[in-house]
Order: structure tokens, then C-alpha cells, then sequence
């Protein structure tokens, strides 16, 4: 089952931004910066329409652009919700996700749009996960 990503108004602003600051300027100007900028501006649009998360097989996949992976659900221990502070893999595009614990010592924060269902679904896999509010 497919999830996509909850996504924040930060991106768009942030991709305007680039788009202003690189058309300030003289021509000279406007070149050179569309050349720094325009590998950005690609990956933060591949970022905000390759987002995702898929549940199947008893395994999580998650991928943003470049970054992707998966979790055996059986190893996850607990899933904090709500928590928008996080320094660590953040595979998202929203600061309103759920940090997931797994295996001993590792952790991913992921923003899926349909909160609720993501979570049940993973608790319909492995019913044992704490849930921190």
C-alpha cells in the first residue's frame, strides 16, 4: 500500500526563493546563477513528486529522490507522533510526522499525509509497536 507524503508550504516558498534570487541581477549574473541554482531547483522538485512510502510484504519503503531504504515492521519498537524536532534521516517534506524506532538503536522520521491509516496499517503488521503521543 502506497503513502504519500504530507507536504509543507516551506518547499514551494523555498523553490520561489531560488527562482527570484536567481533572476536578480544583470544578464551576466542571471546565467551564472542559473547554473548554481538550477541543480537545486531540480532536486527539490524530483524531492516534492518522488516522496513516498509503501507498506508490503512486512517491510516499510520509503524514498525521497535520492534517499530511499526499508524497515522490517517486525523491528519496529515505537512510533512517536507528532514530533517535529529531529536531527537524523528525514525522508519527508512536512515538519507534522512520526519519528519511527527500530531495531536497537535506529530511528526515521517520515510525514505521511494519512496519518492515522499509516500507522494502523503498520500496527496490523506487528501489533506489539508503542505508540508515544
Amino acid at each position: 500500500m502506497k503513502f504519500n507524503a504530507r507536504k509543507s508550504p516551506v518547499i514551494p516558498i523555498l523553490f520561489g526563493f531560488l527562482l527570484i534570487l536567481g533572476a536578480i541581477g544583470s544578464k551576466d549574473q542571471f546565467y551564472v546563477s542559473l547554473i548554481i541554482l538550477l541543480p537545486l531547483i531540480v532536486y527539490i522538485v524530483w524531492m516534492w513528486y518522488d516522496t513516498y512510502y509503501v507498506i508490503d510484504g512486512g517491510k516499510l519503503f520509503y524514498k525521497s529522490a535520492l534517499f530511499k531504504g526499508s524497515i522490517d515492521i517486525q523491528k519496529i519498537n515505537e512510533i512517536n507522533k507528532r514530533k517535529t524536532i529531529y536531527a537524523g534521516p528525514k525522508p519527508s517534506l512536512s515538519n507534522k510526522g512520526i519519528v519511527i524506532k527500530y531495531n536497537r538503536w535506529d530511528d526515521i522520521y517520515l510525514s505521511p499525509a494519512d496519518l492515522d491509516k499509516f500507522i494502523d496499517r503498520l500496527l496490523s503488521i506487528n501489533p506489539q509497536i508503542k505508540i508515544i503521543e
